[in-house]
């Protein structure tokens, strides 16, 4: 592939999946004539309408093992000989690094350097060095939490305090992201320890009020070589990425800061350093460091610093910029449109709690509006670019999609024409081909899908020799047995779930001629996201007049027995009139 002045184009793997630094990256090599390919987690990523990506694969950890997931991307690598590879996440670079001498020679990897890797990635090595630096950070200790309560830690550290796992994600469960947690109640901090119990040493930190302020990098042997400063304009009362910002001024002492931590681990590459500024007093902390492109990606290169194109040019052409430039665009504005629709909805909800719903719609109505800013000159959409529109487009079809649903979900009219089309479609693949399996899917594995398995098993739609039946689900703790309540309510409809044990949905477990009943809107958007599937339908679209306009069938547990009964009967209601269709279809 030869690029715009007739050259020929150094080919690039991107690897993620989101609508900021992927996206971002993308776009940024793509239009400087890299020739892009790219790995991506998710099958529905906007991401993906980009013009710019040339070939794509597909491969995340839901649908793959670990070990298949980097066997697969070395093989890609190994087929392309990549010029240059970019890991847009943890996910990517803790595999690419551990097999790095299984990389071909000539191929350059955008991954910082071993001892900004060894420190940067983990959030207590991080605090070390900044202390030992004197870079101002929050009181904080590493604590083993099997050993302490809420009641003790917020007698050091206060009512509110924060809780930091070491590691966004561990290497060996890249499927799980590790999210910090600001603790304000005994519930909070409950709710943390049962959503990482297989972890126990992490870092507590007091809590520090003010506003979330980035600054980035590209650095070469530890020495700044290009910088961009921003500030959040909003930003999740709970945590996590700001989802409007706005470019400043490279501020003196926290470029000082971030320039000693870059020379003490002798940083090559990319990073953002967060920090938390307290606007009454002008104190600042650190709060992290990512030495990785960023979710604020859109942001810097939108405002004249190209992150992406800088890093690249450096390792392809060993071209890297002289000195530090202050004179990106100042005041330019960007907005990732979804995050913020979600956290204007958040905010609202919150807000009729405590303000009532007429002051509480005063400002939804204000946030929304402020969205109409899009117009002037300074303020972007993170996925919205002129030349390659096709993202922005998806993502707006995406929210439409969302607020339409809202209204048509239950709509009778709805409801009849999805079972319509569902009937006619499963009647045209056993009319086509009969010797089919039928897989039950749900989340875990253990209550919904392992009864319609035993319940199919048991009607005339197991009649024929060739239909196979079987059920899985999505989480990946395999082997474990249905509930009490599970078993005591199947037995109620004569069905018998004791010998139950839970299996994982790997991608080499389907077929291209399968058929995969699903239960509810979760199961599908993780079986569009993760997999390869022809024929998926959902369970409650097999449903009669007993049932006008279910659209789900939702997962009971947690319920007492009389709702796992009557999602069981549900499900015996949607299984029987499968059979039907079954039958019909080979008369």
């Amino acid at each position: 592939m030869r690029n715009r002045q007739g050259r020929e184009s150094l080919k690039v793997l991107v690897i993620g999946e989101d609508s900021r630094s992927f996206l971002s990256v993308i776009r940024s090599l793509g239009n400087a004539g890299y020739d892009v390919h790219v790995v991506c987690y998710d099958r529905t990523s906007i991401a993906l309408k980009s013009k710019y990506i040339s070939q794509c694969f597909y491969y995340n950890y839901e649908a793959y093992t670990q070990k298949e997931w980097i066997t697969n991307v070395l093989a890609i690598i190994d087929r392309f000989r990549y010029d240059l590879i970019i890991p847009c996440d943890e996910r990517a670079i803790y595999p690419l690094w551990v097999e790095r001498r299984s990389i071909p020679p000539k191929t350059k990897l955008a991954i910082c350097n071993q001892d900004a890797l060894h420190i940067l990635f983990d959030k207590w090595k991080t605090k070390q060095v900044a202390l030992k630096l004197g870079v101002s950070v929050a009181r904080g200790e590493l604590v083993d939490l099997t050993n302490t309560n809420y009641e003790q830690l917020s007698a050091r550290f206060g009512d509110k305090f924060v809780l930091k796992p070491l590691q966004s994600f561990e290497i060996s469960t890249l499927n799980k992201r590790n999210k910090v947690v600001s603790v304000k109640s005994n519930q909070d901090y409950i709710d943390f320890i049962k959503a990482n119990a297989s972890s126990t040493n992490f870092l507590v930190e007091e809590y520090f009020r003010g506003t979330g302020e980035g600054l980035s990098v590209f650095c070469s042997s530890g020495t700044v070589k290009s910088a961009f400063s921003y500030k959040r304009l909003a930003e999740p009362s709970s945590g996590g990425g700001s989802s409007y910002r706005e470019s400043t001024p490279l501020d003196p002492e926290l470029l000082k800061a971030t320039q000693a931590i870059c020379k003490e681990t002798k940083l090559t590459g990319v990073a953002m350093f967060e920090f938390r500024r307290n606007v009454e007093t002008g104190e600042w902390i650190l709060i992290e460091v990512n030495a990785r492109f960023w979710g604020g990606l859109p942001l810097a290169i939108s405002s004249g610093v190209d992150f992406p194109k800088v890093y690249a040019d450096f390792l392809c052409f060993d071209k890297e910029p002289q000195s530090i430039n202050y004179n990106y665009r100042i005041g330019v504005r960007s907005r990732s449109l979804t995050s913020d629709l979600y956290e204007i909805k958040r905010e609202f909800d919150i807000n009729c709690q405590s303000l009532g719903k007429k002051v509480s719609s005063k400002i939804l109505i204000y946030r929304l509006l402020n969205i109409a800013k899009v117009i002037a000159p300074t303020e972007n959409i993170d996925t919205l670019r002129i030349n390659d529109l096709r993202p922005f487009a998806s993502e707006v079809k995406e929210i439409l999609n969302i607020a339409l649903g809202r209204f048509t979900k239950k709509n009778r009219v709805n409801s009849v024409y999805r079972r319509w089309r569902t009937k006619k479609k499963l009647n045209h693949l056993f009319s086509s081909n009969p010797n089919r399996r039928i897989i039950f899917l749900c989340y875990g594995n253990i209550m919904r899908s392992p009864f319609a398995e035993k319940i199919a098993l048991n009607f005339p739609l197991s009649d024929s020799s060739t239909l196979d039946i079987d059920s899985f689900g999505f989480h990946n703790k395999e082997s474990r047995s249905s509930p009490e309540i599970a078993r005591n309510a199947a037995l109620l409809l004569n069905c018998d779930l004791s010998k139950h044990s839970s299996k994982s949905l790997m991608q080499l477990d389907i077929s291209h001629d399968d058929i995969i009943i699903y239960f509810d809107d979760k199961n599908k958007g993780i079986l569009e996201k993760n997999y390869d599937i022809n024929n998926a339908f959902c369970a409650a679209d097999l449903l009669n007049n007993q049932y006008p306009s279910l659209t789900e069938i939702i997962d009971p547990y947690g319920g007492d027995i009389s709702v796992v009964k009557d999602c069981y009967e549900k499900i015996s209601n949607s299984v029987g009139n499968l059979s039907t269709i079954y039958k019909e279809a080979l008369k």
